[in-house]
């Protein structure tokens, strides 16, 4: 287990820290990370999971005050020590034992979006301030409009027009794609690669499917042949 892992599961992005780990260590892992992922989460409602770690108040505090500073908003968090749980029981937090069924039982899933460790299918598009995260591919049968922001750990497809924000790849796998009918995002990052619309790109008017992925260093948008 990494000392801090970014996962995009059934009750939202959560956050698991290494639970053997020095603290300390562990913390500078989760400041490198938000560092890394430049305000994404930002607003985003978190789950925190602890695991057997039996935490400090100190530590705790130092958590607490970074992850608000970075503008997250605290959802609960799971803890499987009682010592833990009490603290943070104490400290404002909902607990839980246990993190609940991170994939979605088929047998109950709306039809709107089916989700898996490796796959989030959406059968709708994203508005102005929807924020998916999914540690794997994501796929999405609609628009994603400007405000709107996917954070994925493999590919993402939009069978619509992106206009919202998507980082494929995350953090580091270059080898990731977006693919769209109308590639018009205000931002778009594959791995550690960040591309930007200038105006002249916000522009365009393409009436293609396009494909976007790194080249050389680089973000390059080209046509999709269908094939990737």
């Amino acid at each position: 287990m990494e000392l801090f892992t970014i996962k995009g599961l059934k009750a939202g992005p959560t956050f698991l820290f290494h639970d053997q780990a020095p603290f300390q260590d562990v913390l500078q892992a989760v400041t490198d990370e938000l560092a890394r992922a430049q305000g994404f989460f930002r607003d985003s409602p978190v789950v925190l999971f602890f695991g057997d770690r039996l935490l400090q108040k100190e530590d705790w505090w130092k958590l607490k005050e970074l992850l608000l500073g970075e503008g997250l908003l605290l959802r609960y968090a799971v803890a499987t020590s009682p010592a833990s749980r009490e603290l943070l029981y104490k400290e404002g937090l909902p607990v839980r034992d246990s993190l609940a069924a991170p994939l979605l039982d088929q047998k109950t899933s709306p039809p709107a979006q089916l989700k898996s460790a490796d796959t989030l299918y959406m059968r709708r598009g994203l508005r102005g301030g929807q924020k998916e995260v999914c540690d794997g591919d994501v796929i999405v049968m609609g628009d994603v409009n400007q405000g709107a922001e996917i954070l994925a750990g493999g590919d993402v497809v939009v069978v619509g027009t992106l206009r919202g924000m998507v980082h494929a790849g995350y953090p580091d796998n270059k080898d990731a794609v977006v693919v769209a009918l109308n590639l018009t995002p205000l931002q778009l990052r594959i791995g550690t690669m960040i591309a930007r619309a200038d105006d002249d790109q916000n522009n365009r008017r393409v009436s293609r499917p396009e494909i976007a992925r790194v080249k050389d260093d680089h973000i390059m948008i080209e046509p999709y042949q269908g094939k990737l």
